[in-house]
């Protein structure tokens, strides 16, 4: 019973954890972290049902993970939340914002084994053109359950749906295509930003500007450093890279450390660059794949 005792108190002591409240927008952000050190670690039905509970759009992958699993639709062209998702959200609630608690939450009860309902992406999908975008082919095909549009490398691979339709244009689905097939942000920045290299600034301070917003980088024996207006210097790590050689990819890492959002603060423009990009994109009828 002693043994047993002291096991008890050793594991409260070990409870270094304190009690906090968290937002819906707590949440995604906690997962946004995480997935530094788990790439899986939320789905993006559930990161995109968060964030449309935070009153923020869900991404286009997000929503379409949610058509996919039944918990969203197209309203005017305009992403919502079905009723079942809107429910959930109600049922694993604790409050609303004016602070009033409701008394208590509806317990979820096991019903009957129904069956599934939900549509999923199999492998019913009807291929309808081929899109060459940069010199790399890919498969369009019709989700015809669903009515959505889906994508596949055309050497292979698993079908991946699309936001974008037919409606919106080609080049809106090539860059919806770039967007998820390429690190966009890191490219944008890679292919527009311009070294300061008269700044002035001494010997370890090392200037760019990216259409207007500017950042410097110290390096020395110390490490690289970086800094935007308005902020501290902060530390990068760049492991292994060159200050000379690696310079350009110093930066944008430097960058992307410096705005850790900086795939939301770009958007506008990234999303520019892909549709110049897209525009370019060739379509060809199915009878030629």
């Amino acid at each position: 019973m002693q043994a047993q005792t002291d096991t008890t108190k050793q594991t409260t002591t070990q409870q270094n954890i304190t009690n906090r409240f968290y937002t819906t927008g707590d949440f995604l952000d906690l997962i946004d972290a995480l997935r530094d050190f788990d790439p899986g670690a939320a789905s993006l039905s559930l990161t995109g049902l968060l964030r449309m509970a935070s009153h923020v759009p869900a991404t286009p992958a997000e929503q379409t993970a949610l058509r996919i699993a039944g918990l969203g639709e197209l309203s005017a062209k305009e992403f919502i939340l079905s009723k079942t998702a809107q429910d959930m959200l109600y049922d694993f609630s604790t409050g609303d914002y004016s602070g009033n608690v409701r008394p208590g939450r509806r317990v979820r009860v096991k019903e009957e084994e129904v069956e599934d309902e939900s549509p999923r992406l199999t492998g019913a999908v009807e291929p309808v053109a081929r899109l060459c975008i940069g010199g790399v082919n890919y498969v369009i095909g019709e989700m015809t359950d669903l009515d959505m549009l889906a994508y596949r490398n055309e050497s292979g691979g698993d079908w991946l749906p699309l936001a974008n339709t037919v409606e919106e244009g080609w080049s809106a689905i090539a860059a919806e295509i770039i967007s998820l097939t390429r690190d966009t942000t890191r490219e944008y920045i890679k292919m527009h930003m311009i070294h300061r290299r008269n700044a002035g600034l001494g010997p370890d301070i090392r200037a760019f500007d990216l259409h207007g917003f500017q950042w410097y980088i110290r390096l020395n024996d110390e490490g690289c450093a970086v800094r935007v207006d308005g902020l501290d210097w902060r530390p990068v790590e760049i492991g292994d890279l060159d200050h000379e050689l690696d310079l350009g990819k110093i930066a944008v890492l430097s960058l992307l450390t410096a705005i850790p959002d900086a795939e939301s603060h770009f958007r506008d423009d990234v999303t520019a660059w892909a549709k110049r990009i897209a525009a370019g994109a060739m379509v060809m009828p199915v009878f030629n794949i």
